[in-house]
């Protein structure tokens, strides 16, 4: 009952016009400026780094033999380098794959084409699967024709398939300004236990019949329906307002959106405790700046090359923005887990590193 009091009082914000409109107004005007001022970034050309791929030939295949070597040939024409295995487990390759040393890992067999490629070099492995993709069915048709007929006649039967959609600049900064906002409010819950202090209201709440353990929990989840709430209209105001698309699994985007939620109170309460006053909240802006900057905010991570490319694997709104984005654009449900688990993992280490602190601690 004490936890639910306390939660309460910190929901007492809606009461406060001004600021309401402020904390609703600030994302939506930013995702209008960025969509708008940036949308040229998701229509025009990009230039993009060497590309080397790993591949296996393990067919028994003539046909498909030659039908690789052309390929090989037409690969090279084009910039792009395969290059064989040797003396090397698939282990071994993956690894090189997973640290960005290669785009991705081909194995040809009789059967098919199987391939394995870093997601965090999207531009690039976006190439490659396109143009195996095209390989894969031109050997479906050349191994058709010396098939029998299928009943109507025909040797050949086409099929086709729609290409991954893409968002475009307001769908895009819908999602990635939506997760920022949300990483801004660690610097809110910095101040949760602070502001007791400089009011001098610690006393009085130790001195009542409520333990630390209750004033915690009651602050963090008072803040975190309060910020829920924030971000599940301004979820809605973008999509109805700006047309942004959300996607078919919204509730499966909001947990995601949840679980980043509570890793930016984790974080506020964390340093909050480590470190008091204004220096608690200069270190958080330093923070959200860099998780902001490398993690897709200003710019689509796929863009990004080098160091900052690699940077961004370690930003929250990096695996946030890519499982949501996957969700939406490439209905692949199986990316939301990781990015939650790796939210709430963080979140758990830094509450238990808060919890720790305030038990030392004589007051709040």
């Amino acid at each position: 009952m004490n936890i639910l009091r306390i939660a309460g009082k910190e929901l007492k914000v809606f009461r406060d016009i001004k600021m309401l409109l402020f904390m609703l107004a600030t994302p939506v005007l930013l995702m209008l400026i960025l969509g708008t001022a940036l949308s040229g970034n998701f229509h025009g050309t990009v230039k993009v780094d060497p590309i080397r791929v790993l591949y296996s030939y393990d067919s028994t295949s003539s046909a498909v033999g030659k039908q690789w070597e052309a390929f090989l040939l037409e690969a090279k024409a084009s910039g792009i380098r395969f290059e064989e295995v040797t003396n090397r487990t698939e282990t071994d390759v993956e690894r090189e794959v997973q640290n960005g040393l290669y785009t991705g890992y081909v194995r040809i067999v009789d059967d098919g084409i199987s391939y394995y490629g870093n997601s965090g070099n999207g531009m690039e492995n976006g190439i490659v699967q396109g143009l195996l993709a095209a390989q894969a069915d031109r050997y479906r048709l050349t191994i058709a024709e010396t098939d029998l007929p299928t009943p109507d006649g025909n040797y050949v039967t086409e099929a086709s398939v729609d290409a991954v959609r893409q968002p475009g600049g307001l769908d895009y900064f819908a999602v990635a300004v939506t997760t920022m906002i949300i990483l801004y409010s660690a610097l809110t819950a910095g101040q949760l236990i602070e502001t007791e202090r400089s009011r001098h209201t610690d006393l009085r709440l130790l001195a009542s019949p409520i333990t630390k353990g209750e004033i915690f929990a009651g602050k963090i989840v008072g803040t975190l329906v309060l910020n829920a709430i924030f971000v599940a209209i301004t979820v809605l105001l973008s999509k109805y307002m700006f047309g942004a698309n959300w996607g078919e699994h919204l509730w499966l985007v909001f947990l995601v959106l949840l679980t980043e939620i509570v890793l930016a109170l984790s974080l506020g309460l964390g340093v909050g405790y480590c470190l008091k006053g204004n220096a608690a909240g200069s270190v958080l802006m330093i923070v959200i700046q860099a998780a902001a900057f490398v993690g897709g905010a200003y710019t689509p991570v796929d863009q990004t090359t080098g160091m900052m490319n690699s940077l961004s694997r370690y930003s929250p709104l990096h695996w946030s923005n890519d499982a949501i984005l996957q969700i939406i654009y490439a209905g692949n449900l199986m990316a939301a887990p990781p990015a939650m688990m790796l939210n709430l993992g963080c979140s758990i280490l830094l509450l238990a590193l808060a919890i720790v602190l305030m038990r030392r601690r004589e007051g709040l």
